[in-house]
């Protein structure tokens, strides 16, 4: 295999047409580039330039090469800095799962969007996942990021878990219902209701909530059809099959026949970050740090001013 340093030094030689000013810029003695330019010819089988006292100059041979040359050490660049962009993390691909509420949250688009003008080399997919998928997929590498809604069950020891928000919940009431006419209403007023959830094995963070409430209510709850999208929750309560128990954020769909409704001094659902303890890429690790970064406030200035980038100038302070 061609030795890079050496192509490097034909390259130079090539550009100076004199060994003297080549080993200058190589910041090398001449009789050592001497010698490597020949050893190079040598491994060629070529002769790649023509020495007299007065001019060195390429061989046809050698002008043939020195595009060659050039190429090659150009690639090793390109893949030297793509590497170390690698290594900063500053580029690579992201796989990132999240449950069906999620992209509602303000959250979450804040940080999404500002790590893309951060770091617009860094290519994100993203995928729909049912929570309970999460540590599985994140443990078997399919995905690298998750976010979703604290749950009840211990995290495994293999992954990391970081609350970023927190959010109120809220009912989901049918317009129609007496409900839907108050400012706020106590959970154990719904007592009477039935309650749209998602399926057994999904949506378990939020099926996990409406069992606390129910049991801090002393009640046994009237569990109405299932579903697993949201949105399909929301439908649902539009069409009076019931009452949903959901995030604030999910407020943000306005579906006529649904009304919105805080539950009066319950605590909050607690929106997290998922990722792996060890193993992580680079590329993964800047974007949790970006992301509490977004969500404590640390760097609030600037994941806003992303947000805003798009809209106007940003204004000096």
């Amino acid at each position: 295999m061609l030795d890079l340093r050496r192509l490097r030094y034909f390259v130079t030689v090539a550009d100076e047409l004199h060994f003297g000013r080549a080993a200058e810029r190589l910041h090398i003695a001449q009789p050592p580039l001497t010698r490597q330019i020949a050893a190079l010819e040598t491994e060629l089988g070529i002769r790649l330039f023509e020495r007299s006292t007065r001019n060195v100059t390429l061989t046809p041979e050698g002008v043939q090469f020195l595009d060659h040359a050039r190429q090659v050490i150009d690639a090793a660049l390109s893949a030297q800095t793509s590497a170390q962009r690698l290594a900063s993390g500053a580029a690579g691909r992201l796989a990132i799962g999240y449950t069906s509420s999620i992209p509602m949250s303000r959250v979450f688009s804040e940080i999404v969007r500002a790590f893309g003008r951060r770091a617009p080399e860094v290519e994100l997919s993203f995928r729909e996942v049912a929570s309970v998928e999460h540590h599985r997929q994140i443990a078997a590498g399919v995905l690298d990021i998750a976010f979703g809604w604290a749950a009840t069950a211990p995290l495994p020891p293999e992954l990391t878990q970081r609350v970023l928000a927190s959010e109120p919940l809220v009912a989901a009431v049918p317009s129609s219902s007496d409900h839907a006419a108050r400012d706020a209403i106590d959970f154990a007023a719904l007592a009477h209701e039935a309650f749209i959830t998602y399926p057994p094995g999904q949506g378990s963070a939020l099926n996990a909530a409406l069992n606390r409430l129910c049991a801090k209510a002393a009640l046994t709850p009237h569990l109405g059809p299932t579903a697993t999208q949201v949105a399909t929750l929301v439908a649902l309560v539009a069409a009076e099959r019931g009452v949903a128990i959901v995030p604030a954020s999910v407020a943000a769909l306005q579906m006529p026949g649904v009304r919105y409704v805080p539950l009066a001094g319950e605590a909050p659902l607690e929106q997290t970050l998922l990722w792996r303890t060890h193993g992580a890429s680079r590329c993964a690790l800047r974007f949790v740090e970006f992301a509490i970064e977004c969500a404590e406030g640390v760097d609030r200035a600037e994941c806003v001013k992303g947000l805003e980038t798009s809209a106007q100038p940003a204004q000096s302070t």
